[in-house]
């Protein structure tokens, strides 16, 4: 990587004050970040454990580049630097002239707090949060200048920053290494289900939040638990499953049964419409061919109250919802539905005499382990005559499971 000569950079900033802290929040050029921001590790001269402010760069930098290169709607939160070796000029700028249209007491609270940062070129500057962020922003940044044609994709880009004064001594150090660690501690990372509701990359949670508002059968969302919570709470019956429930199922149908086109995004409309549609079959179908999904939703003839409050049926929790979808997936691609269709209903997931017993489910409990989700897919398998692994492996497992080495394994359903 060529370095840049430095010359004097003038910021527009907002100054403020939180706690201990003196920050400059401004905007900075991918350029500027490029010749001014180095990783902290390239500003320390010792490699004493005790003198790392900030985690080793990953791959992830590359990810950020090219996310960086290759998104209209590219987006950073702020980036947070640390400054020392040198003392930038503060220049603030005079609101008087603004007496007549803003209020003397706003004028008064914010007079010390718009201006210029001036920075002279020996100051020294290395990102305390978001050093992938400007590793990834470096290398973009470089890959731009490459180009041979004279447009570049990173020149009007504005990045977020704020600017904190280091001290660089022991003392100083510590007090910067305190403010990475609360600022990483502190930070609570989005819920998996706040992700499921906004997330615009992510084809899943595109269908998902299509599947709960368009299905029928879901009635415009009534039937679907928005919660915080990743689980279903066992005394809901209300809601068929929860949102996180149905995410995970269509990531599943979308690992097994949707091939992305080359070239594409998996966010383009033709990508999700084709996972819509795949969603959409696979319920329609368990609805019509499940006996008491059937009765659910259809006939009206049982109810949540009745199948989940017993503790007895797991068909009714999310663990039953990912057994049967793995179950379509796996009859789909062998071109088998039909064999599906005709011996869905041999298979008993209410208890006890359900042959996932202390399987999927043990004294009213889930079982969710990922382990004993496949083992319960595998044994579904074999129930129906499609297990193509070795029996005599399936058993010792099956005792494993059941902690019981004399246990055998259920007859299987078709003759």
């Amino acid at each position: 990587m060529v370095l840049m000569m430095k010359e004097k950079m003038y910021l527009p900033s907002l100054r403020g004050v939180l706690g201990k802290w003196v920050y400059y929040s401004t905007l900075m050029t991918a350029e500027q970040i490029s010749t001014w921001v180095k990783p902290a590790k390239e500003i320390r001269e010792s490699k004493i454990l005790d003198d790392y402010l900030q985690r080793n760069l990953k791959e992830r930098r590359k990810a950020i580049a090219k996310y960086l290169l290759n998104d209209d709607f590219r987006f950073f939160n702020s980036i947070i630097v640390g400054v020392f070796g040198g003392v930038p000029e503060w220049v603030e700028f005079d609101l008087s002239k603004f007496k007549v249209h803003v209020n003397q007491n706003e004028v008064d609270i914010s007079k010390d707090s718009v201006g210029v940062l001036i920075f002279d070129g020996d100051e020294q500057m290395f990102a305390i949060d978001g050093q992938h962020r400007v590793a990834g922003i470096q290398i973009a940044f470089h890959e731009d200048r490459k180009k041979l044609t004279e447009y570049q994709e990173l020149n009007d880009d504005q990045f977020s920053v704020v600017f904190v004064a280091h001290i660089d001594d022991e003392l100083g150090k510590k007090r910067t290494r305190k403010l990475f660690s609360d600022i990483n501690k502190n930070a609570k990372p989005v819920a998996a289900g706040d992700k499921i509701k906004i997330d615009e990359e992510d084809i899943c949670a595109i269908v998902t939040r299509r599947i709960y508002a368009n299905y029928p059968h879901f009635e415009g969302g009534k039937k679907i638990a928005v919660t915080e919570n990743s689980n279903l709470d066992p005394k809901d019956i209300t809601n068929f499953t929860n949102l996180t429930g149905l995410y995970t199922t269509i990531k599943i149908l979308r690992k097994e049964l949707f091939k992305m086109p080359k070239g594409t995004k998996e966010f383009d409309e033709d990508n999700v419409q084709s996972l819509l549609t795949i969603t959409t079959d696979f319920f329609e179908f368990i609805i019509e061919y499940q006996p008491e999904l059937n009765q659910y939703f259809l006939k009206k003839s049982i109810t949540l109250e009745s199948v989940r409050l017993q503790k007895t049926n797991i068909l009714f929790r999310p663990v039953g919802l990912f057994l049967i979808s793995r179950l379509y997936c796996s009859f789909y691609k062998s071109h088998s539905l039909s064999l599906l269709s005709e011996n869905l209903k041999l298979i008993s997931f209410k208890m006890p005499d359900s042959p996932f017993k202390n399987i999927l489910w043990t004294n009213g409990k889930m079982e969710t382990k990922g382990e004993k989700q496949t083992f319960a897919f595998q044994l579904s398998l074999y129930l129906l005559k499609q297990y193509s692994g070795k029996v005599e492996e399936l058993l010792k497992e099956y005792r494993e499971i059941l902690k019981n080495e004399n246990a055998e394994l259920p007859q299987t359903l078709i003759e």
